[in-house]
């Protein structure tokens, strides 16, 4: 027998009882058996982002907001924002992003610093703008919030070509001494490499490798290959291929490192090295893991300066010997011993071979 509830006038001043809604417990049961596969999925989802599982990551999060009632899903969306994002899918990661600022109820700052990334990403900068203030609304001065919308808005005047401002900003998101933020830090340092001042931009990546506090992230061969370029600009051939030198012990796969080397020795007639260091270049821009959008078009233009060079090295008399670099001499003496090496190994290979032509039974 059903329970009911009291009595109701309707109609014509007759009375009823109306019994309790006889789906209530379908429903109830409804709601739980959608909600825990949402959040089952949103919580697999986020942990997979974090591991760097984009694909796994984008399907479990698409799962969370199908299964979430009326589709409010804004922690899915925002975590599925940041996968797109991450994959270089931009218009997708807009979509993803603005459902889940339209749903947050609480201003969510990240969503709105991931958003000015997002815009900043398909230059439309106008319209990323207000979210920079919208994530800084409520963020306390040098927390990780503030630092990185602060760091995000930097990134927005760079990509328009705006550097004063963006060093600005950047400085802003280092806060006060002493420093230990690496994105804004190496952001500082390269902005001021674009203005080209030059020797500023020297002390202050410097000052990174140098620092007696912990920098998380701090990304060494990236520093050195800057250092590099810095001095390069200032005349200093040998400290810069020292620091390349130094970014490629870090990652010999390092393809900007072997590119600048190339360069500098083309441009001091070391061509066979030149070379040498373009054909690296050449090989580490084919590999499927280097996404860059403008590889092919470097890579023919290596491969015309290869072509140059090695045109300049059958046809011009040899020029004088330059000054060797001490890289120049290891180079050297490394080709060398890989010289002996071979005819050491091209003598056996030719013994072994009479061997094999003398009869089983030779008289000894």
């Amino acid at each position: 027998m059903l329970p009911v509830v009291p009595a109701v006038t309707v109609g014509l001043g007759l009375s009823t009882y109306l019994p309790y809604p006889p789906l209530a417990a379908e429903a109830k049961n409804s709601q739980k058996n959608t909600t825990d596969p949402a959040n089952k999925n949103t919580k697999l989802g986020k942990q997979l982002f974090e591991k760097g599982d984009y694909d796994l990551a984008i399907d479990a999060l698409v799962q969370a907001t199908y299964f979430a009632r009326n589709g409010y899903a804004p922690e899915a969306f925002y975590y599925l924002g940041k996968c797109y994002m991450a994959k270089g899918d931009y218009l997708k990661a807009y979509d993803a992003l603005k459902k889940h600022l339209n749903q947050s109820v609480s201003g969510e700052g990240w969503g709105n610093v991931a958003m000015v990334e997002t815009l900043t990403a398909l230059k439309r900068y106008a319209e990323a703008q207000p979210y920079v203030a919208f994530a800084l609304r409520g963020a306390a001065y040098e927390s990780p919030l503030y630092r990185a919308a602060q760091v995000a808005n930097a990134k927005l005047y760079e990509a328009q070509g705006d550097f004063s401002p963006a060093c600005d900003y950047y400085r802003n998101a280092l806060g006060d001494r002493p420093w230990t933020y690496y994105d804004a830090w190496i952001g500082f340092g390269e902005c001021l490499m674009k203005m080209k001042k030059w020797a500023e931009a020297y002390k202050y990546l410097d000052e990174m490798l140098t620092t007696t506090k912990t920098i998380k992230g701090l990304d060494y061969e990236r520093v050195h290959l800057d250092l590099g370029i810095c001095l390069l600009a200032k005349g200093n051939h040998q400290g810069a291929i020292d620091h390349w030198h130094q970014c490629l012990e870090y990652n010999h796969d390092n393809k900007e490192a072997h590119l600048q080397l190339a360069m500098l020795l083309e441009s001091e007639n070391h061509f066979s090295s030149a070379i040498k260091e373009y054909r690296s270049f050449i090989r580490l821009s084919d590999d499927p893991k280097n996404h860059a959008p403008d590889k092919e078009m470097r890579s023919k233009q290596v491969e015309s300066r290869i072509a140059l060079l090695e045109e300049k090295l059958n046809t011009e008399v040899a020029p004088a010997r330059a000054q060797m670099t001490p890289y120049m001499l290891m180079q050297e003496k490394k080709a060398e011993q890989d010289r002996i090496r071979q005819q050491q190994q091209e003598q056996q290979r030719q013994m072994e071979e009479q061997m094999k032509t003398l009869p089983k039974d030779a008289g000894f």
